[in-house]
């Protein structure tokens, strides 16, 4: 066959090292794939000087060898990206000539997609990591998709699998088994997707019998009833809480043969509850949910519908601060640490004793009220006791003891998930570290708080999120009065720095790991002082586009007119800021507005001149200042949040003190925890003084 004749800069061989691997290019090439590791270079890419007068035509002659490779080669080399074909496409861009940017990996494929964070520079990416990311991606999509709907023998089976434990089938008895655990569901012979009973055992090595979980037992039966009924129409039941628990299972199961694992979590919810119980005789007096925000550790529940495992409640929203018995309250306003373990450092010493038998003690270092936060569990730490021992016994008795003392330390450590997610500051986060690593910090997953409240107020827009970015948030608080009960009035919120700086930083904090409960009860105060700061700031942004009914038409050009001047391209600098509420104020025209136009009111973060407080400052304008000829007539008001959510009143000016007690302020944040509300009954008081 003819083939078009060639220069010879293109047929002719070059005296290039032979490659190492297979279909690599002898040239490396000098495109914006020059990055890559030869193996991905395309045949096609060529020197500036063999390039001249050819255009992208390809050349075939260049390949280093033309012998035909074995079928399982060219399988892995294809897994791979490899191949020559594979390198090509990886080489071409979207118009068939230019090529990709270095940011592009494997068949082009990038995850700089919409919605998704931008990688910080494309030396950073690792096409092999890449590739197992996306895999890992749809294995889970497919682990959480394979149990389908509805309680069925192979849904069950398949859920089991899936979480690693082996199954076995005798007529209609499944038989779930893993290295200490062992569940039987047994379906019924006429119905064979109804469950008739489940039995879970725990098989420990010191016991000749399985030992019988009953309250387990209960739940995972609960999680495999068939199907519910609501309003008499029978619906379907996901497995979704029961794939929840086998994997709340197994991976106890897996770390140090199961038994310990299971011994080590119920040993740490008896330190839990004894903590719970001492405070409960000792505060008499106070709500179940005032000591769950000021006790040392928090409500615990071990085994509960339709949880398995302990959890431990350690702070509820000031709503549901009127419920006084000791049923768990539920709701989004419950924030929650789930308890698992974890192998791997730091190790932890089995014990069935964490506190001594005075389970509390008197810390005269602790701020806030002293009749509860003086108090502070005995802890016992069984390294420190048993070297203890051993200086006051003889050497044989020190070895021994230290003999015992390795037998039971256990290559694990508890964890714990938070529901919902924490935000702290990254300065305090840092101190979450100091006595053993809790979390590791991940920088590309730090966010700014005001891009937490713009997600905020996207999701809770009418019409669904939208992408939009605003330096003002809009919202609609209702202000009745005795002449107008459906009284409203819109604010419009912007959140600052104290430092000016140009972002307030957070982190993320899903999950705590330690290997001691004293460290845990350590990071409780903080994290119970940043979920009380969030639900001050989330409140900046609650309910942006309620309207009230009974408005007039009239006002909502103004707010239309606003909307215009918030999202509009412009310059940040303070005086846009100023010129923004200069007019709000006054209004487009500059005449003065009545009591239905928009308050601004801004708030100000500081987390760095005291690290074990966060403040808040509030400035507002004060109503019918403009009106009275008064200059600077604005309402301040300052207020720290310091560890366990326990507010202190800094300063407060534009009123008379007299007419807004700090004490009052207090109670307020604390029955509300909104700063909307807050800012009318002050602009409210500021009237009656006036």
């Amino acid at each position: 066959m003819a083939t078009t004749p060639r220069s010879q800069a293109i047929s002719t061989p070059k005296p290039h090292p032979t490659p190492s691997r297979l279909m690599a290019s002898p040239r490396p090439g000098t495109s914006g794939n020059a990055s890559r590791p030869l193996a991905y270079k395309s045949p096609a890419v060529k020197t500036p000087a063999s390039a001249q007068g050819h255009g992208h035509h390809v050349s075939v002659s260049s390949q280093p060898s033309s012998t035909p490779l074995a079928a399982a080669a060219i399988h892995d080399e294809l897994l791979a990206l490899n191949s020559p074909a594979a390198a090509l496409m990886a080489s071409i861009g979207p118009t068939g000539l230019t090529p990709l940017p270095g940011g592009a990996d494997g068949l082009g494929i990038t995850t700089n997609l919409q919605g998704n964070p931008v990688r910080p520079s494309a030396s950073s990416v690792n096409p092999e990591m890449e590739r197992i990311h996306r895999i890992q991606l749809v294995a889970d999509t497919l682990k959480s998709r394979v149990s389908g709907y509805g309680v069925t023998q192979e849904g069950v089976e398949r859920t089991a699998q899936l979480q690693g434990f082996d199954t076995a089938w005798d007529d209609d008895n499944l038989t779930i088994a893993g290295i200490a655990v062992e569940l039987e569901v047994i379906f019924d012979s006429t119905d064979r997707d109804h469950v008739k009973d489940v039995s879970l055992k725990l098989n420990a090595p010191d016991s000749e019998e399985p030992q019988l979980l009953e309250q387990g037992t209960e739940i995972l039966k609960d999680n495999l009833e068939s199907s519910i009924t609501v309003d008499g129409i029978p619906q379907w039941k996901s497995l979704d809480t029961f794939q929840s628990n086998l994997q709340y299972l197994s991976q106890l199961d897996r770390i140090e043969g199961g038994v310990p694992c299971f011994q080590a979590i119920n040993s740490l919810y008896d330190a839990f509850q004894k903590i719970w119980t001492a405070e409960k005789e000792k505060f008499g007096g106070q709500t179940t949910q005032q000591r769950l925000r000021r006790g040392a550790i928090g409500r615990p529940a071990l085994d509960q519908l339709p949880r398995l495992g302990l959890s431990v409640d350690y702070w509820v929203s000031g709503q549901d601060m009127q419920q006084a018995n000791d049923t768990p309250a539920g709701g989004e306003q419950m924030h929650t640490a789930r308890f698992f373990c974890d192998a791997g450092p730091p190790s932890t010493v089995s014990t069935k004793e964490w506190l001594s038998d005075r389970i509390l003690t008197q810390d005269g270092e602790a701020e806030g009220d002293a009749a509860t936060d003086t108090l502070q569990p005995d802890w016992k730490d069984p390294v420190t006791d048993a070297n203890e021992f051993g200086k006051a016994g003889s050497d044989d008795l020190t070895m021994e003891k230290t003999a015992e003392i390795s037998a039971n330390v256990l290559d694990m450590h508890f964890a714990c998930s938070l529901s919902p997610t924490v935000y702290v500051p990254i300065n305090v986060a840092a101190t979450l570290n100091v006595e053993v690593a809790m979390f590791e910090m991940n920088q590309e997953l730090a966010i700014t708080s005001q891009m937490i409240l713009q997600e905020h107020f996207n999701a809770s827009k009418v019409g669904g999120a939208k992408t939009v970015s605003e330096e003002r948030w809009l919202r609609c608080l209702p202000v009745p009065t005795e002449a107008d009960p459906l009284r409203h009035r819109r604010h419009s919120y912007a959140l600052h720095s104290a430092q000016h700086a140009a972002a307030l930083w957070c982190y993320p904090v899903t999950q705590l790991s330690f290997n001691h409960p004293r460290q845990f009860a350590a990071a409780i105060p903080i994290l119970r002082q940043y979920a009380l700061v969030w639900s001050l700031l989330r409140s900046l942004v609650n309910y942006g586009e309620v309207e009230p009914s009974h408005q007039s038409n009239t006002a909502r050009p103004e707010k239309i007119a606003v909307k215009k001047k918030s999202a509009r391209p412009s310059k940040r600098s303070n005086a846009k800021v100023v010129g923004v509420t200069l007019d709000t104020i006054l209004g487009t025209n500059g005449s003065k507005t009545g009591d239905n136009d928009v308050l601004p009111v801004d708030v100000s973060l500081d987390v760095f001149s005291d690290i074990s407080k966060a403040r808040l400052d509030v400035y507002a304008p004060l109503q019918g200042a403009l009106d009275k000829g008064k200059q600077g007539a604005f309402l301040f008001l300052s207020v720290n949040i310091c560890h366990d959510g326990i507010f202190e009143v800094n300063d407060l000016k534009g009123m008379h003190p007299s007419v807004a007690p700090p004490d009052t302020i207090v109670q307020i944040l604390t029955a509300t925890e909104d700063i909307g509300l807050l800012v009318e009954w002050l602009l409210e008081r500021a009237q009656i003084r006036g």
